[in-house]
């Protein structure tokens, strides 16, 4: 069986800047993005990256490199290129244009 509270421990010893902070530290500013930044931190304390697993054919923008958009070191389901902190909102770059997130998932 699958433990996905060992796989966050891994997850987060081997790539520390994923794990959310203990205490807020700080909120990402507006209009950064990631690329060229490695995280955002919102208001909530999620941290927000790119993974590592390429996006496959089809699922990328046109001319663009994605990569998985990844929530505190877990998948969100989403491929993107960019993730931006746009007026204290999340929002991903994807084949079918911008999605923001909800809270529970991106549109």
């Amino acid at each position: 069986m699958r433990n996905p509270t060992a796989e966050l421990a891994a997850i987060y010893k081997k790539y520390p800047f994923m794990a959310p902070r203990v205490e807020q530290e700080h909120e990402t500013e507006n209009y950064v993005a990631v690329p060229p930044a490695l995280i955002i931190t919102d208001a909530q304390n999620n941290v927000w990256t790119l993974g590592f697993q390429t996006a496959p054919q089809g699922r990328s923008p046109d001319g663009e490199f994605a990569f998985n958009v990844l929530k505190n070191g877990m998948e969100t389901g989403e491929v993107a290129s960019r993730i931006e902190r746009r007026s204290s909102r999340i929002r991903i770059f994807t084949c079918d244009g911008w999605k923001r997130w909800t809270g529970s998932s991106f549109i």
